[in-house]
C-alpha cells in the first residue's frame, strides 16, 4: 500500500512537471503515465518495476505542498480522493496502492518476470509489512524517547534482511544472487531511507551486517535503479522540512539531550577509571607518550569528573528553577522526589571530587593510591547507577506531563532561553565539553534546537556559543567539525 501526496518523506517544492522517459530497450506498449512525487518511495517502486520491464513512461511529478494549486487540481477530475501513486494505460488507471500498480504491471507485461523464485512473495510481505513500516516510522517520529525502542525494533529488521541475503544473495548482487526480483523492487526504495535516518538519528545498519551493507552500497549501481534513483540533497533536505514540521517540544528535548551527554560522560569516566586501576596494578617501566605518566591520567580524569560535576550542578539548576516550578504551579507536590534526589546526590558528588584530590597527592605505586581508585571507582557507579534511575524517573513521570501542565510548545521554546542563562558556563566556555558526550546526530539536535529557540536578539549569545566551539583544544575539535559541516551558516559567526 501506500499512498504518497500524504507522506511527509515525499514533499517536494519542484511543483508539476512531465518528464518524458522512454527505455531504449522495448518497443512501445501503449502510453503509460506515472503520476507521483518526486521523492517518493512508493512512485520509485513502481518507476524500478518498468525499468526492468523495459516499459516506456511519461512522469508526471506533482508537489505534495500544492494542495490549492494546479496539483490538486489536476487530480481532482482525475480520482476523487487524489491519492498517488496513479498509473494510466490506455482506458486503465489504478491509483493509491503501489501493491495494485505493480500486480497490473506484471499481469500486464509478464516479461521478463519479477516472480523468480516461490519466496519472494513471502519477502515482499516482510518488507513491505515490517520494515518499510519501521522506516518510515523511525525517520519521521522525533520522540527521543521513543527511538530507542524504534531503533531496537529496526535492527532486528536489518539483521533479518541481513541473514536473508547470506542464504539467497551469495551467487550475485541481488536479494536473490543473479536474479533482481519484485523483493528488489520493494527493498531498495524504502532501504535508501536509511541514509537519512542515520544522518538525522544515529540509527542504522550495524557494521555486523555487512551483507546488507554491500547490498546497500550496490544498490544504487542496479541497472534497473541507477537511471531514476532518488536525489539524495533533495531527500535529505525533505527529510529537514518535515522533522522541523513534527518537531518534539524543545523544553523536553533539551533536557533528554543533557541527560544522554552526562550518561555518555559517566561511562567514559568509569571506563578510564577501570583502566588506571589495571595501570596502577601493573605498573609499567615505560610511559605511553599519549596518554602521559599514570599521575598524569589521573590529573586528567579529575579533571573531567570537575567539567562533569559542573555540568550535573547547572542542570540540576534548571530543572530546580524552569521546568519543576512549572509542574508544581499544576499539582503541588509533583517533584518532590526529584527535588529529594538532587539533594541526596549533592554531597555525594562533591565527595567524589575530594577523592579525586586525594588520589592525585598519594605517591606513586603505593597500597594507598591504589585503593583510593578502588573507592572513587566504587562511589563513581554507585553514582552514575542513581543518576541513571533518576533521569528515568524524570523521562517516564515528570516530562510528560509538561504539556497537560500548560506548558506547550511555544512556552517551553520561550523557556529555553531561560535555560541557557541559568546554565551559563555550559552554553560557554564548557559547551565542547557538553556536547562531547553526544553523537553527531544528537549535537545536529541540540544545536538545531537552541538556534530555533533563541530570539534575534540572542544571537550573541549563539555567537558566543559558537566560538567557545571553534576555540576548543584538540579533545573536542571533532564537537565544531560536525557543528561547521551541518550548520554552515553558523560557522559563519565566528568566521
Amino acid at each position: 500500500m501506500g499512498s504518497c501526496f500524504t507522506k511527509p518523506e515525499i514533499s517536494n517544492s519542484r511543483g508539476s512537471v512531465v518528464v518524458p522517459y522512454c527505455s531504449p530497450q522495448a518497443k512501445r506498449p501503449g502510453r503509460l503515465r506515472l503520476y507521483g512525487t518526486e521523492l517518493c518511495p512508493f512512485t520509485s517502486r513502481i518507476r524500478i518495476a518498468l525499468e526492468f520491464k523495459g516499459i516506456p513512461v511519461q512522469v508526471l511529478w506533482l508537489s505534495a505542498d500544492d494542495e490549492k494549486g494546479r496539483s490538486k487540481q489536476l487530480l481532482a477530475y482525475m480520482l476523487p480522493d487524489g491519492k498517488l501513486p496513479i498509473l494510466q494505460h490506455e482506458d486503465h488507471t489504478i491509483s493509491g496502492s503501489s501493491d495494485e500498480i505493480l500486480d497490473y504491471i506484471e499481469g500486464t507485461f509478464p516479461k521478463p518476470s519479477l516472480s523468480c523464485n516461490r519466496g519472494v512473495y513471502e519477502w515482499v510481505e516482510f518488507v513491505r509489512d515490517t520494515f518499510s513500516p519501521l522506516i518510515v516510522k523511525a525517520l519521521y517520529n522525533g520522540d527521543l524517547l521513543a527511538q530507542p525502542d524504534t531503533a531496537k525494533q529496526l535492527n532486528s529488521a536489518f539483521a533479518k534482511l541481513d541473514t536473508a541475503i547470506v542464504k539467497h544473495g551469495s551467487k550475485g548482487p541481488y536479494f536473490y544472487g543473479d536474479q533482481f526480483s519484485l523483493v528488489d523492487v520493494y527493498l531498495v526504495p524504502f532501504l535508501l531511507l536509511e541514509r537519512p535516518l542515520s544522518y538525522f538519528h544515529g540509527i542504522g545498519i550495524s557494521a555486523a551486517f555487512t551483507h546488507l551493507r554491500g547490498y546497500s552500497i550496490r544498490m544504487t549501481s542496479f541497472g534497473c535503479y541507477a537511471p531514476i534513483r532518488t536525489d539524495l540533497d533533495l531527500l535529505y533536505g525533505s527529510v529537514s522540512k518535515a522533522l522541523a514540521q513534527s518537531a518534539p517540544p524543545p523544553l523536553v528535548s533539551m533536557t533528554l539531550l543533557q541527560h544522554y551527554s552526562i550518561l555518555a560522560h559517566f561511562e567514559k569516566l568509569v571506563l578510564t577509571i577501570d583502566e588506571l586501576i589495571l595501570a596502577a596494578k601493573q605498573p609499567s617501566k615505560t610511559v605511553d607518550p599519549v596518554k602521559g605518566s599514570l599521575a598524569m591520567q589521573i590529573k586528567k580524569l579529575s579533571a573531567s569528573y570537575s567539567l562533569l560535576l559542573q555540568f550535573m550542578l547547572e542542570h540540576a539548576q534548571m530543572e530546580e528553577r524552569v521546568i519543576f516550578p512549572a509542574l508544581e504551579k499544576a499539582d503541588r507536590g509533583l517533584t518532590k522526589s526529584a527535588n529529594q534526589s538532587h539533594a541526596r546526590d549533592l554531597p555525594v558528588m562533591n565527595g567524589i571530587k575530594e577523592d579525586f584530590k586525594s588520589v592525585v597527592v598519594l605517591e606513586q605505586g603505593s597500597a594507598g593510591r591504589k585503593e583510593a581508585l578502588l573507592t572513587v571507582s566504587t562511589r563513581l557507579r554507585h553514582l552514575q547507577a542513581h543518576t541513571i534511575e533518576h533521569f528515568k524517573e524524570e523521562e517516564t513521570e515528570l516530562l510528560p506531563l509538561l504539556n497537560a501542565a500548560g506548558v506547550g510548545s511555544k512556552q517551553q521554546a520561550a523557556l529555553v532561553g531561560k535555560c541557557i542563562e541559568i546554565m551559563e558556563s555550559m552554553h560557554a566556555r564548557l559547551f565542547p565539553f557538553m556536547l562531547s558526550g553526544l553523537q553527531p546526530h544528537q549535537i545536529h539536535q541540540y544545536i538545531n534546537l537552541l538556534q530555533k529557540s533563541l530570539e534575534e536578539s540572542n544571537k550573541a549569545t549563539l555567537g558566543r556559543m559558537m566560538t567557545a566551539l571553534k576555540q576548543a583544544d584538540d579533545e573536542h575539535a571533532s564537537v565544531w567539525a560536525v557543528v561547521r559541516e551541518r550548520f554552515p551558516s553558523l560557522a559563519i559567526l565566528v568566521s
